[in-house]
C-alpha cells in the first residue's frame, strides 16, 4: 500500500525549508532512512518515497551504499522550490501559507487537519456524489433544500429566519466582502475584535476604511471600549466572533452579548456575527442573532471548516431587506453560487453522513485540545481553555519573544506559528500567539518552544 501523499509532502518540505535555510548544505548527507523514521515518527517505506521523489527533482542523489546527499542549490535552481514565510507583520504571507502549506509544522494554521475534514467515509461518499446532478445555474440566492434546512438549524440555535432571509455565499469571507462592499466607504471606520479575524483587517485595509479595535476578552467583547469606541470613532459596522473566537478561542457569555446589543441599540450600530464552528458547538450558546432575532445582527456561517477544505459554501441570515441588498450585490459580482457543492452538502445532511463526521470531529478536537494545553501548560504557560469547544488557544509570550524575526526563526526549523501582529489594529501588541489545538503538541514545536522561553 503506498505511503499516504500527506506524510510524504511532509518529509519533502521539511527537507527543502531545512535546505533554504541553509540547515542543510549541498554534500551534505541526509540522516538515514531508519533515523529520519524514528525522529518523525513515520513509517520507513514514507521516508524513502520521500527521498526517491526529491532524487527525481534533483535535489538528492542517492550514492549505494553511502546514503542520500544535498546537491541541489536553492539559488542555482529554477524551477519550483518551497519559500519561507513571507514576513512575521504580512497579513497575506500568512494567509497564502495556510494554501500552500510549505512549513510541515503548523502551529499557526486557521484550520484544522485535512484528514480532520475529509474521513476516508466521507471521501468516498463525496467521490460517488459530487457530479451526479444537472449543470444548471443555482438559483440567485443559493439551493432552495439548502436553505431550508439551514432556516431549520438556525431555529434550533434560537434564531429565527425565513427563506427570504438567508443568502448562501461562498463561504464566510465572501458574506464578509459583500457586507464590506455594500456597507463601506473609504475613510469609514469599522469597529472589529482586537485580536481579531485577520482576513477581516485585511479586507477592511483594501477598502480604505479604519479598521478600529475594540479589546476582545475571554468572554467577548470589552463592553466599556465597544461603547467608547462606538461613542467617539463615528463607525457604524461591529463584526465580532461570539463563540470559538479566532485567534484567542473564548466565547461569549450572556451577560456579555446582552450588553454587546444594547451598545449597539445606542449607537445605532450593525453586528456582523461570525459563526463558523457553529455546526459543533452547543445549540444552546449565547448569539447575538439569537437574543436580536437578526434586526440589526448580520449572522454568518460557513461549512469550510467543518466540511471538506475544498468546499467554499457559506451563508448569511439578516433583516430581509438587508438580505435582498446582500443578494442583489452578490448577483452582479458572482451571478450565483456553485449549485453542485451545495446539493452535495444538502445530500450530506439529509442522509446523515454529516451528523457522523461532525461527532467525530468533535471527538478529535476535544481530545488534541486536552493534550495541548496539558503540554503548553507543561512549559508554565496559563492557558484560558475554550469554553465549549473550538480549534484554537492563545498564549501570552514574554517579551523576548516579541521579536518580529520569530516568524523568521520558526520558519527556519520548519515551524509556522501566528504571532499576535496579525491579529491586532496595533502595531506593537503585547507579545502572543495562536496556538491551533490540532498542532499544540508537536514534539517538534514544543521544543522549539522551549529553546525560545529559554
Amino acid at each position: 500500500m503506498p505511503s499516504p501523499p500527506l506524510k510524504i509532502d511532509f518529509v519533502i518540505n521539511s527537507i527543502l525549508m531545512q535546505i533554504q535555510a541553509g540547515t542543510l548544505r549541498p554534500g551534505e548527507r541526509l540522516p538515514s532512512i531508519r533515523d529520519e523514521a524514528q525522529r518523525l515518527g513515520i513509517g520507513k517505506n514514507t521516508v524513502v518515497e520521500a527521498y526517491l521523489r526529491l532524487v527525481g527533482q534533483g535535489v538528492l542523489q542517492a550514492k549505494p551504499g553511502s546514503g542520500y546527499y544535498v546537491v541541489w542549490t536553492p539559488e542555482a535552481s529554477s524551477g519550483p522550490r518551497a519559500q519561507p514565510l513571507a514576513a512575521a507583520t504580512d497579513r497575506v504571507s500568512l494567509l497564502s501559507e495556510q494554501l500552500d502549506r510549505r512549513l510541515p509544522v503548523r502551529p499557526g494554521d486557521g484550520r484544522p487537519p485535512t484528514e480532520w475534514l475529509e474521513t476516508s467515509e466521507l471521501r468516498r461518499y463525496l467521490s460517488y456524489q459530487r457530479f451526479q446532478e444537472g449543470d444548471a445555474y443555482n438559483s440567485s440566492w443559493g439551493h432552495a433544500p439548502l436553505r431550508a434546512r439551514l432556516c431549520g438549524a438556525l431555529a434550533e440555535r434560537g434564531i429565527s429566519c425565513r427563506d427570504d432571509q438567508l443568502l448562501m455565499t461562498h463561504g464566510a469571507n465572501h458574506a464578509m466582502d459583500l457586507i464590506i462592499r455594500r456597507y463601506v466607504k473609504p475613510g469609514d471606520a469599522v469597529l472589529v475584535d482586537d485580536p481579531g479575524y485577520y482576513p477581516l483587517l485585511a479586507k477592511l485595509s483594501l477598502a480604505g476604511a479604519e479598521a478600529v479595535g475594540v479589546a476582545r476578552r475571554h468572554d467577548g467583547p470589552d463592553v466599556a471600549d465597544l461603547e467608547a469606541k462606538a461613542r467617539t470613532s463615528g463607525a457604524r459596522l461591529f463584526f465580532t466572533q461570539s463563540l470559538a473566537h479566532n485567534p484567542t478561542g473564548g466565547s461569549i457569555t450572556f451577560g456579555t452579548a446582552y450588553s454587546v446589543l444594547r451598545t449597539a441599540a445606542e449607537h445605532d450600530l450593525l453586528v456582523i456575527e461570525d459563526d463558523p464552528f457553529a455546526d459543533i458547538l452547543p445549540y444552546t450558546a449565547p448569539r447575538l442573532a439569537a437574543l436580536d432575532q437578526l434586526e440589526r445582527v448580520i449572522y454568518l456561517g460557513t461549512f469550510s471548516k467543518t466540511l471538506a477544505g475544498s468546499f467554499r459554501v457559506g451563508y448569511a441570515a439578516a433583516a430581509p431587506g438587508l438580505a435582498s441588498e446582500l443578494n442583489e450585490l452578490k448577483v452582479i459580482t458572482a451571478v450565483s453560487t456553485s449549485a453542485h457543492d451545495e446539493r452535495l452538502i444538502f445530500q450530506l445532511v439529509e442522509n446523515g453522513h454529516y451528523l457522523k463526521h461532525l461527532r467525530r470531529l468533535r471527538a478529535r478536537a476535544s481530545k488534541a485540545t486536552a493534550e495541548s494545553v496539558e503540554a503548553l501548560e507543561a512549559l508554565g504557560f496559563t492557558i484560558r481553555r475554550p469554553i465549549g469547544g473550538g480549534f484554537y488557544l492563545w498564549i501570552d509570550l514574554p517579551e523576548h519573544m516579541g521579536d518580529p524575526d520569530l516568524v523568521h526563526d520558526a520558519a527556519r526549523a520548519g515551524i509556522f506559528i501566528a504571532p499576535a501582529i496579525n491579529f491586532s489594529t496595533s502595531r506593537d501588541p503585547a507579545p502572543a500567539m495562536r496556538i491551533n489545538v490540532a498542532y499544540g503538541a508537536d514534539p517538534q514545536f514544543l521544543a522549539w518552544l522551549r529553546e525560545k522561553l529559554g
